[in-house]
Parts: structure tokens; sequence; C-alpha cells
């Protein structure tokens, strides 16, 4: 198979770019043809067709959901049936996941199935949260606004990963520098000491003394602490992977200082967005919140925000069910409330997505201004430890030459 990146008008002269996975240039010319896209350039610019956007998760990442969505709505937009996008889009350089996926929907379109429907029979590809959007678009016929829509909340939401990614990449380097100056100190410096001194017959302090002790103790038992440390991080690891352990990992996340705060604010902002979305879109708020709790990567969270789903189908307020299940801003219920009061939450929420972005960016601000100042400060302070350790016997021996 051979990919080729094309530009082509639509009837209404329309130019649009893209790139076709076919076997050879009529395939292409013909394909798109049928879709009413009549090529003006085409040019082939590799023999295979790569597996972008590959996600080690098993499911289609948030990239290729976006850049999906910003194509299929494209295609909409000039006029293309849904079921002629489909045909297009399986033949774009997506993952195989995504292909084969969009290939199974195609087949069950041309069994007249819904779209919406189809893909929530693969929820690898695509989120019920995604499949409930589209089928918003479906039936009020606005299919490549919501696209657009829903391509715009994951941009947000895969900025927003960035700038966890960023604000925390500092602080892990900062700490393994930390844990290589330690190993190097107890490893190779200290040992030198120890032999200078010993050779001297000086008197040694007990600061002096014990961390010659645990200089000792780590150079000969150093496979000893290596293994016990990957033994506990894989006991970690396994407990990890169980309900209970998720669960009190998941918890630990919104409720240990810090943590609590950078992840509370990206849950807030994501509830926000995607709430105002898909009440924006027409869905009624159950189906709406049902939706969210797919999407929400955290059990803890997720068995608080399932409460509050329960709470609304009694008849209780979504204001007053987040108030009592969970432990959100006041900002996000007092904004829900008014919402609820003048019977426009969506925009209540939309409008707040800036806000809360701040809120995001405020949190991830913690990072530099608390966590790294406290791995400098246990850094320095170690490294001041072994050097008064190592200087007090030169000094005291030089004392006692003076005396």
């Amino acid at each position: 198979m051979n990919k080729f990146i094309y530009v082509a008008k639509n009837l209404e002269g329309k130019k649009i770019k893209g790139t076709y996975i076919a076997e050879d240039e009529s395939y292409v010319r013909e394909s798109l043809a049928k879709n009413q896209l009549f090529i003006v350039s085409i040019k082939k610019i590799s023999k295979k067709a790569p597996s972008a956007f590959f996600s080690i998760s098993g499911r289609v990442g948030i990239n290729e959901l976006t850049s999906f969505c910003k194509q299929f709505s494209v295609l909409i937009s000039s006029g293309i049936s849904i079921i002629d996008s489909i045909n297009t889009l399986k033949n774009q350089p997506y993952s195989n996941l995504l292909r084969k996926t969009l290939q199974k929907v195609e087949d069950d379109l041309y069994e007249g199935m819904m779209l919406s429907e189809s893909m929530k029979k693969y929820p690898k590809a695509f989120p019920k949260f995604f499949s409930s959007m589209i089928y918003v678009g479906e039936t009020s016929g606005k299919l490549d606004e919501v696209l657009i829509s829903v391509a715009n909340y994951y941009t947000r939401e895969r900025k927003n990963k960035n700038k966890l990614k960023s604000a925390l990449a500092y602080p892990i380097v900062l700490f393994l520098l930390m844990i290589g100056v330690m190993v190097v100190m107890l490893h190779f410096v200290i040992p030198t000491f120890i032999s200078s001194f010993s050779a001297m017959d000086i008197e040694m302090p007990w600061l002096t003394m014990a961390l010659f002790n645990l200089s000792t103790f780590f150079r000969y038992n150093w496979q000893y602490i290596g293994l016990t440390i990957v033994i506990v991080l894989a006991i970690i690891y396994l407990f990890s992977k169980t309900e209970k352990g998720r669960l009190f990992i998941d918890r630990c996340k919104v409720t240990l200082p810090i943590f609590k705060k950078i992840n509370m604010a990206i849950f807030t902002s994501q509830l926000v967005q995607s709430l105002g979305l898909l009440l924006g879109s027409g869905l009624d708020i159950i189906t709406s919140l049902e939706a969210i709790s797919n999407i929400i990567n955290n059990k803890y969270l997720e068995s608080q925000f399932n409460r509050v789903i329960l709470d609304v189908k009694k008849g209780i307020p979504l204001s007053t069910a987040i108030s009592l299940e969970m432990k959100l801003s006041a900002v996000v219920t007092e904004m829900i409330a008014v919402g609820e009061k003048t019977g426009k939450t969506d925009k209540m929420l939309l409008q707040t997505n800036e806000y809360f972005d701040q809120e995001v960016e405020k949190a991830l601000g913690l990072i530099s201004t608390l966590v790294q100042p406290i791995l400098l400060a246990i850094l320095g302070a170690f490294i001041a430890i072994m050097f008064v350790a190592m200087y007090l016997p030169i000094l005291s021996m030089i004392t006692s030459i003076k005396t």
C-alpha cells in the first residue's frame, strides 16, 4: 500500500488537503471523485502506510480523535454523506485500531445502523462521551458543528495533559539527580575519606562515624538494597492493578496535599467543559452525566460522581448533589445552581472554561513554587551534612596540632 498526499476541490470550489492510502494514484482519483472531490494535485510520499498516533494503551489516543473529528467535519460540511466520509477516512494514515474500526463502522452503516449506534459498539476507539456527541450531531443535523466542538474539547484536554507533563518533568529530573548524587557520594566519595582517615589514625566525631557506617552498609549491601527496591516497586505495581489498589492510589491523588490541588483542578476543568458541551448539544442531564462518568480516569472520583448521578435520578438538583457527594470548588456548584434557576446551565458552564483553565495553571504552578524548592533543600542539606562530616575530623586534627 502507498500513501498519497493530495489537494482536491469540492463542487463549491473549496480546496481540501488530505492524505490517502491506496495501491495506486488512479484508485485515489476514482475514490475521491465518488465523493465529489476532484484532484488538483497528488503526490506519493511513501511506500508504506505508517501506524500513526500509536497508543500503547490499546485505545485510540486524544491526538488521533482530534484529527479524525477535524477531517470528518470537513468532509461532512463539504456535502459528502456520512458513509462516504467514513469510506474516505478509513484509508487515512491513522492507527491500525482506528482504521479497522472504521471498516466495521462502514459495514454497520451499510446495514442501516446509525453512526452513533455503531460507534458505541467499539469503546476502545470511541469513548461513550464521543459516541454521545455523535448521536447529538446526527439527530440535530449539525454533525459537522458537533465534530468541531468535540475536536476543540480534545484539544483543551491535550493541552492540560501537556502542561502537567511539562510541570512534572523538572522535579522528576531533579529527584533522579538527587538520588544519583547520594549514590555517588556514598559509594565512591566517602570510602576515599574512610581510607584516608584510617591511615592517619584520626579520632572521628559521631556524625562522621554515622556517615561512614551508612556508606559501608550501602557498599556491601547494594545488591540487597536494589533487590528490595525492585520487589517493593513490583508489589506496588501489582497492587495498583487490583480494584482496591487502584481505588487507594486514586484516592491519594485527590486527598494528599499538592496532588489534591492539581488533580482536582484538572478534573473540575474537564467536568465543566464536557458537561457544558453535552448539555449545550441538547442531551438531557442524566445521559450527559453518564457519558462523563465513562471518561473519568480516577476510580475514587468516579465512585463519587456515580453517587451524584443516583441523586439526580432521585430528583435532587445537580448543584445540591455535587455539594453532598463531592468536594468541588464552590464556584462550580454556584454556577450550576444559577444555571438551574435560569435554565442555562450549559452556557454558565461554558462561560467558566477560561477561569478553570487558569485554575489548572495555578495548581500546576505549585509544583515549581513548592516541590522544586523542597527537593533542592533536601539535596542541599544532604551535601551540607556530608561536607561537615568529612571536614570535622580534619578541623579536629588541625586544632590538636596547634595545641
